[in-house]
């Protein structure tokens, strides 16, 4: 019992039993304003500078360290995903848009009927799309068709 009391003791001295001296909750709106500029700047490559932003802080310098905390952890996590998606899948249309759907749709049966060595032919599911969304389920079917031929 007197090795724990000695320890928290420790601890508390050294201040690595503190809350952490910027602590976000109260400044929740400029981080989460970070995070979306991080994002934003990390997915299309943009240079990792949070004062590009213009974010006005005044003299509230928690609140922007709140901020740029947000803004590293936006841009580092949007740059992370850009690596990920190859040159060939950048031109898909964005996950849980429609557009998106009506791809993956046109993907699903490109796949299909590679598979059964039909012609590369997206008409013939025509049933399938809207006439707004025809090019995102061709671009689909065609770009799935290729990969399973």
């Amino acid at each position: 019992m007197r090795i724990i009391l000695i320890t928290l003791t420790l601890l508390a001295l050294s201040g690595a039993g503190q809350v952490m001296a910027n602590d976000c909750s109260k400044h929740q709106d400029a981080y989460e304003a970070g995070v979306n500029d991080g994002r934003h700047d990390g997915s299309r490559g943009a240079s990792q500078d949070p004062r590009q932003h213009h974010k006005d802080y005044g003299d509230h310098k928690n609140r922007y360290k709140c901020y740029k905390q947000g803004y590293k952890i936006g841009y580092g996590n949007a740059a992370a995903d850009a690596k990920k998606v190859s040159a060939q899948d950048a031109d898909m249309p964005r996950q849980g848009s429609n557009e998106r759907e009506y791809y993956d749709d046109g993907c699903h049966e490109g796949k299909s009927d590679a598979k059964m060595s039909m012609s590369m032919v997206y008409e013939r599911h025509s049933d399938m799309y809207d006439s707004r969304f025809e090019p995102y389920f061709q671009q689909g079917y065609e770009a799935c068709w290729k990969k399973n031929r």
